[in-house]
């Protein structure tokens, strides 16, 4: 079977047709632009397969507004279409043909609507308006009208055109948003305004605000006068001259006052001038008025003027206008200086804030001396006193012609005191000036954490100046103050800026604890306690936050956004001097940039506090990164992101001035209320023009509510959200210059069929100034958690004018995730306000203990069982120890009288008698073996019936040679039982150590004691004493050691120590001395320093030229020397004139004695210790108490001594 395909080919000979479902008929914007589809759509019908479809427009286009495509058949705007136009630019028929090219076209009719689009700018009906008013009479009036129209409305429609003025003019205007009706607020002064007119510049906007802006009208005012002004000292310039002290009043040059008058000429001029009638009298005698001739007249003085009397005079006259209005006006006339006083001696201060250190060489003051003239300097030069410190002389220079003080770049911060010579060349008189320079060096947190305030009707000198009523000036008072405010040290506080401005002076200070307080805290606290500073200052505050941002009428920018930044000035600081104070300050410019901060591109290097809280930076691929503790709660500049509140708050900086704004905050809460934050006003208005703005955001029983006022009225919004405490929740509120959107992300509300999304709200904001009152101006901390130190909102509300009062609801309870004002994101870390605010959210929670009864039982159980412990283990302690007892100890004779002295003086003579007795008492302070009560005795009177060693004097005109021989006849010749013993200091002054006597007393004698020959009952009882106690290897009976002073051997004598120069016994007194004291000087290891050992020495080599007898009667140092070492030189033991020697025992004490180590006190620094060593030495010579060593040389190694002084 065969199949043949039979292909039948088409020829066109269908004519096409426009399909029924194309769009024929279209509204079309005006606006709409050039070459973009008019929405007209013409499919065809042809069934033919072969064709050729073309469009085109054959009728009704004449203008040729618009086009079609031939191919396609889409119509396409041509020429720019105008709804304004009467006739040809609001509704087009046209007529389109479509041809496929072999058959018969179709036609079809299109009609294109053009809409009005309000593309024209309102226009005022009037280019320049004129009125008239009085001053001072036309008061909160209208007093004109304007108008403007639509272009795109037509005559007859409601034009809805809003009118309105700038900021600056609503100070003194009003104009109606509807009607254009322009008002006065009070009344105006013709004199305050420039010619006598004002010029105002009313704005027109269509559509109610939310159109185009119409060209200002020109509205001139013309004021018209009212005799309502006295006249003024035109001539001399500012009412000030002046006249030289001690001149002839009739060799003065008069002075020529001219008078003046602000109001018209016909209420002005011709006008007279005379003193005060209730004027004092003293400037009626001392100047005299002539007048010349229209208004002027002529001053002169009547007698000869001082300086020194009265430096400024503030004369008052009367002046009068030729309609006779009158008033007072003062003419300021100073005394003229000469150098006609002393000059004397003067001291200043200078207190200098050196910015980061980086202030180049700069004058910072003058140097002061009193002298009651002021304008002597050319007769005064200056140098600096060679007494100055050098460091202070390098760092500081002063200028020899004017006295002015440079510091020089470098200097560091501390107090500098510079001393300067100040020669009076007139009066041949020279003073010192001491200048005190305090350096302060302010780091960069110092400047920008600062809080500012403004003084009004004060100059920075009057700060300096003026004295309070505590004597002191205010600048020093305000710093009280604010030391006070916050709780610190006056030196917290520093007052670094004083700044002249037109209506007061401008105050910038900052607070450091650690680390600098917040400028928002400062300028917070400053607003809440005005009231107190200005009645303790007696000044008047009128602006707390120096920042032109916040006042939407005196803002540099209008109603843009506005960012305001401090510049501190490195070349030019501020001086502020008094007399004798002076402040060198951080000059502050305050700069303003109409942005809302717009971020500046981040820098490829790191630097210091680029990451936050401790974060690490680092540079990855030239784009600097932080790394932070963890991820979860920093940001990514390490900014603390969570918090958690505990029914607290915190306080954080201010959100920015911006035209467009954005808040977010992620948030977990605990409780169906609480506040998550506020910023606006915290204190009724404190004045005029004080920022209202707010914004409120609560939680209230799980319904989230905003509450905004931007200035032009309170609005509020709410949305209810889930409740449910174990998710986050996060809301964005948003506005612009028309309208306020609010939304919460998954609010977890279900939509209804009202409500299509419960979740997100929009409002218009309210009021007639829509179109300028769209920036959220704050003047107050952003507080977070809850409110502090606020007043009640219904006060709020009633000072500010809120249309709404906010809710009051307890603070908030729960975490805050992220907080976010457009692209800042706040760090919750940088707060130094804050109560009960815990960073991160995750930190550990402060644990509450809640104790039953079985828990107080317990504790009180344990605690009872630790009392009992102790008290046992004391009870053992005290029955282990020891009891400490002297049985053979004789408390009558153990009273030694000792001397002492001190490491600086060494040579006072303040001896502090001391009784042995109290060595003997027990640990309940009585005495051991006492026989009356067992109290201590009164060591005063005790002390005071001792007979004391009588210090020896020189007679005049003897000299030393004759003194020594008549005192060493004395101890020949005089048979006292007194033992004295003096020590000598470094310095060669004399001490008397006290007396031995009383060692016997109590005791009596049998028979005559012989201290030639014998060393008597009292060495012998001390040999007794000190000889007592355990032998060798023996355990002592004390349980208490003394690690810093070796012990004495315990079978240490006296007379054991002096036996070894029994065999040199001698009948001569000086010789008996010498030895006593030679050998006291070894046996109490006394030290003797260096210069003691020269002068002693020295001592003997005059000793011997005085008193050869001394030489011939003791043996020489040489001989001495052999015979206590031996003939090799080397040490021996001493032996008794009978040839034996000591007994085994006495051997071994006396050379125990010698191998132990010396006492020594705890006193330390009180002697000096001669480290080297030597035998028993008989070489020492003592001369009426006066130790001396005969023989330098005889020092050999082997005993160690030391003289204790």
């Amino acid at each position: 079977m065969t199949t043949y395909w039979i292909t039948v080919q088409d020829l066109n000979d269908v004519a096409p047709v426009f399909a029924p479902s194309g769009v024929f008929e279209v509204e079309l914007p005006e606006n709409r632009e050039l070459g973009k589809p008019t929405g007209i759509r013409l499919p065809v019908l042809d069934p033919d397969i072969v064709n050729n479809i073309t469009y085109e427009i054959v009728e009704g286009n004449e203008e040729q507004k618009f086009r079609i495509d031939p191919t396609t058949g889409d119509v396409l705007v041509n020429k720019l279409l105008d709804f304004d136009h009467p006739v040809m630019d609001r509704n087009f028929t046209m007529r389109v043909r479509v041809s496929d090219g072999a058959n018969a076209p179709a036609e079809t009719e299109i009609t294109i609507a053009v809409t009005n689009v309000n593309d024209l700018q309102p226009v005022f009906e009037r280019a320049n308006y004129t009125f008239t008013v009085t001053e001072n009479a036309d008061c909160n009036v209208t007093f004109g009208k304007v108008s403007a129209i639509d272009p795109d409305l037509p005559h007859t429609a409601n034009q809805n055109i809003l009118y309105y003025l700038s900021p600056d003019e609503l100070r003194n205007f009003t104009i109606g948003a509807t009607s254009g009706n322009l008002t006065i607020k009070g009344c105006l002064d013709r004199e305050a305004a420039t010619r006598g007119t004002v010029t105002l510049y009313p704005r027109a906007n269509d559509e109610g605000g939310r159109g185009h802006d119409a060209d200002p009208a020109t509205v001139q005012m013309i004021i018209l006068d009212l005799n309502d002004n006295h006249p003024y000292i035109k001539k001399p310039e500012r009412s000030y001259a002046m006249i030289r002290e001690n001149l002839d009043p009739m060799s003065v040059e008069p002075i020529i006052i001219q008078l003046d008058d602000l109001d018209s000429p016909e209420n002005g001029c011709p006008c007279t001038l005379e003193f005060q009638e209730d004027a004092l009298l003293t400037y009626r005698e001392k100047f005299s008025i002539t007048q010349l001739a229209g208004s002027e007249y002529e001053l002169r003085p009547t007698t000869t003027l001082d300086r020194e009397e009265q430096k400024v005079y503030k004369l008052p006259f009367l002046t009068t206008d030729s309609q006779g209005v009158s008033g007072i006006r003062f003419l300021t006339l100073e005394v003229g200086d000469e150098n006609d006083s002393p000059m004397a001696d003067g001291t200043s201060n200078i207190k200098v804030y050196n910015y980061q250190g980086q202030f180049s060489s700069m004058v910072i003051g003058a140097v002061h001396v009193t002298d009651l003239d002021d304008y002597d300097l050319e007769d005064k030069t200056f140098e600096v006193d060679p007494m100055t410190s050098s460091d202070v002389a390098t760092h500081f220079q002063v200028n020899h012609e004017t006295g002015n003080i440079t510091m020089l770049k470098g200097t560091p911060s501390g107090i500098h005191v510079l001393r300067v010579k100040v020669h009076d060349n007139f009066r041949g008189e020279r003073a010192v000036g001491e200048v005190v320079i305090n350096v302060v060096d302010l780091t960069l947190d110092a400047v920008m954490q600062s809080g500012s305030l403004r003084i009004a009707n004060m100059t920075a000198n009057q700060m300096l100046q003026h004295k309070t009523a505590t004597g002191v000036s205010l600048y020093e008072r305000l710093k009280e103050e604010i030391a006070g405010l916050h709780r610190i040290q006056e030196d917290q506080v520093d007052i670094f800026t004083l700044r002249d401005v037109a209506d007061g002076v401008d105050v910038r200070y900052n607070c450091h604890s650690s680390p600098y307080y917040t400028a928002a805290r400062l300028d917070a606290i400053m607003l809440q306690r005005r009231h107190r500073v200005e009645k303790s200052l007696g000044v008047d505050i009128p602006m707390i936050d120096i920042n032109l941002c916040l006042y939407e009428g005196l803002s540099p920018c209008g109603d843009r956004s506005c960012q305001h930044t401090m510049r501190p000035n490195l070349t030019a600081p501020l001086v502020v001097a008094s007399e004798t104070a002076t402040m060198v300050g951080v000059d502050i410019t305050d700069d303003y940039t109409c942005d809302c901060g717009a971020l500046e591109p981040l820098p490829s290097v790191c630097f210091e506090d680029f990451c936050y809280n401790g974060g690490t930076c680092y540079v990855v691929n030239r784009t600097l990164t932080c790394t932070c503790l963890d991820d979860t709660n920093y940001g990514p500049r390490c900014e603390l992101m969570t918090a958690r509140f505990e029914r607290g708050y915190a306080w954080y900086e201010p959100p920015n001035v911006c035209e467009n704004s954005t808040f977010s905050m992620v948030f977990e809460t605990n409780d169906a209320s609480g506040v998550l934050f506020y910023t606006g006003p915290m204190v009724t208005s404190p004045w005029a023009d004080y920022p209202r703005d707010f914004l409120y955001v609560i939680l209230n029983n799980w319904v989230l509510e905003v509450y905004l006022d931007l200035g032009s009225g309170t609005l509020n919004m709410s949305i209810p959200i889930e409740e449910n405490t174990s998710r986050s929740f996060e809301f964005v509120l948003s506005w612009d210059k028309i309208e306020i959107t609010l939304e919460v992300l998954d609010c977890g509300i279900n939509g209804t069929l009202e409500v299509s999304d419960p979740c997100r709200k929009s409002l218009f904001l309210p009021g007639p100034y829509r179109s300028t009152r769209h920036l959220l101006n704050v003047q107050g901390p952003m507080q977070v958690g809850g409110t502090a130190s606020v007043v009640r909102f219904a006060k709020l509300s009633a000072s500010y004018g809120w249309t709404l009062t906010p809710p009051s609801v307890h603070s908030f309870s729960g975490c805050v995730l992220e907080l976010r004002h457009n692209d800042r994101l706040y760090d919750l870390n940088a707060t130094d306000y804050s109560e009960k605010t815990f960073q991160p959210c995750d930190a550990p929670r402060t644990s509450r203990v809640v104790l039953g009864q079985q828990s107080v039982i317990i504790i009180l159980a344990s605690l009872l069982c630790l009392l009992l412990l102790v008290l046992v283990i004391l009870c053992l302690a005290r029955r282990g120890r020891k009891t400490i007892s002297y049985p053979d100890l004789d408390r009558e004779i153990v009273k030694e009288t000792l001397g002492g002295t001190d490491i600086e003086g060494f040579g006072e003579k303040d001896v502090t008698n001391f009784d042995f007795k109290f060595l003997q008492v027990t640990p309940d302070g009585y005495l051991i073996n006492d026989d009356e009560d067992g109290r201590l005795p009164d060591v005063a009177l005790d002390a005071s019936q001792r007979q004391a060693a009588p210090l020896a004097k020189m007679p005049e005109g003897l000299s030393i040679g004759d003194f020594l021989k008549d005192n060493i006849k004395k101890v020949d010749e005089e048979h006292q039982d007194v033992d004295d013993v003096r020590h000598y200091n470094a310095q060669g002054d004399e001490m008397s150590a006290a007396s031995l006597s009383s060692l016997a007393s109590g005791t009596s004698s049998a028979g005559t004691f012989d201290y030639r020959s014998d060393w008597g009952q009292r060495f012998e009882k001390l040999a007794a004493i000190y000889g007592q106690g355990t032998e060798a290897g023996e355990e002592e009976d004390s349980e208490f050691e003394f690690p810093d002073i070796p012990d004495q051997p315990r079978n240490y004598s006296l007379r054991a120590s002096f036996a070894a120069s029994e065999k040199s016994t001698s009948s001569s007194p000086a010789s008996v001395v010498e030895k006593t004291v030679g050998v006291l000087a070894t046996s109490t290891s006394t030290s003797i320093p260096n210069s003691i050992s020269t002068s002693l020495v020295t001592s003997a080599a005059t000793l011997a030229n005085h008193y050869p007898t001394l030489g011939r009667e003791a043996k020489s140092a040489k001989e001495e020397v052999r015979d206590h070492n031996g003939a090799d030189g080397r040490a021996t033991d001493a032996k008794p004139a009978d040839g034996k020697g000591a007994d085994a025992k006495t051997d071994l004490k006396a050379k125990k004695e010698t191998e132990r180590p010396t006492l020594r006190t705890n006193k330390e620094p009180v002697t000096k210790k001669i480290d080297y060593h030597e035998t028993v030495n008989p070489m020492v010579s003592a001369v009426n108490g006066v130790s001396v060593f005969k023989d330098p040389q005889s020092r050999q190694a082997g005993t160690r001594t030391e003289v204790m002084l």
